[in-house]
């Protein structure tokens, strides 16, 4: 079974600036309407482009609060990041149509919507695709696991990863991010230590000093998205959640993908208020089924 993992937060903040570049487009839109409307969109279009098996929809959202693990390894991890909550406004509308149409919601407590990606990358058998235009899951290709960047519209896998990242391999794209660092994240890498000091040591022509071998041990620490395994009860929270049922029938809605092109209607969204979403999304699917019940027996 294919199993298509949609990075939530990426999601979300990639439509709500959409909806906001599109408003003047279209004239008297609810601004809820239509950052409803792109994400909803946007989540078919990845169902449709890979039609899995099962969709997962992963957060950084934490439903039971405890503190980032990697901010107790690092204090300054991601303390750059700025705190607009505007783009999570309409978050449980979102999330309440995901759920309706059969894609789960998964969230974490001590760690990150990374690291949920990384588990279930593991632990689930089948291919995996990951929709995500941040670079940290590069980590996670492998033979099953594929990476789309859906701005650029590229795919990252092991038959290309060369030609798409410059590295010759996970391994040593991984060895270079732990050398540098990575500024979005606020975690510094060794200093005057540029691509061509990474190509050296990626050679074998230089060595890390204590200090240097030190920031390198600490970064790989923080980047690896594998901390869940030294945290049990992280695991199996996430366990739990993966194998609680969703509100809607995914199956249903993955034939209603292949058969109609449904988002006509989802085009209402645009004009409503983002609280109207929710109940008028149960009409929808409703009618949906309806439709393809008549076209099932015609």
């Amino acid at each position: 079974m294919k199993t298509l993992i949609i990075d939530g937060n990426n999601l979300i903040h990639r439509t709500y600036h959409t909806a906001k570049l599109q408003e003047k487009r279209y004239k008297g839109g609810n601004p809820s309407g239509l950052h409803i409307y792109f994400t909803i969109n946007a989540i078919y279009s990845y169902v449709k482009r890979f039609l899995p098996g099962q969709t997962y929809i992963v957060w950084d959202e934490k439903i039971e609060y405890q503190v980032n693990r990697r901010r107790e390894i690092q204090k300054s991890y991601k303390g750059n990041r700025k705190g607009d909550k505007s783009p999570h406004e309409n978050n449980e509308d979102i999330k309440d149509i995901c759920n309706s149409l059969g894609i789960k919601s998964i969230f974490p407590r001590e760690l990150e919507a990374d690291d949920i990606v990384a588990y279930i990358c593991k632990e689930t058998e089948g291919k995996k695709a990951i929709i995500s235009v941040d670079r940290d899951f590069l980590q996670l290709i492998n033979e099953d696991v594929t990476l789309f960047d859906p701005i650029r519209k590229r795919y990252f896998e092991l038959a290309n990863f060369e030609k798409t990242t410059g590295f010759k391999n996970v391994k040593t794209w991984f060895t270079a991010k732990c050398l540098t660092g990575d500024k979005s994240d606020n975690v510094p890498g060794i200093p005057k230590f540029g691509k061509v000091k990474v190509k050296k040591y990626l050679d074998g022509e230089l060595q890390l000093n204590e200090s240097q071998q030190s920031i390198f041990e600490l970064n790989n620490k923080i980047f690896r998205l594998n901390l869940y395994n030294d945290l049990k009860h992280e695991k199996k929270y996430y366990k739990d959640q993966l194998e609680t049922p969703q509100l809607g029938d995914y199956d249903e809605f993955l034939k209603l993908v292949e058969k109609f092109n449904m988002f006509n209607i989802f085009k209402l969204l645009k004009h409503l208020p983002g609280s109207w979403t929710t109940w008028i999304i149960g009409i929808l699917v409703k009618f949906f089924y309806q439709q393809m019940f008549i076209y099932s027996s015609s």
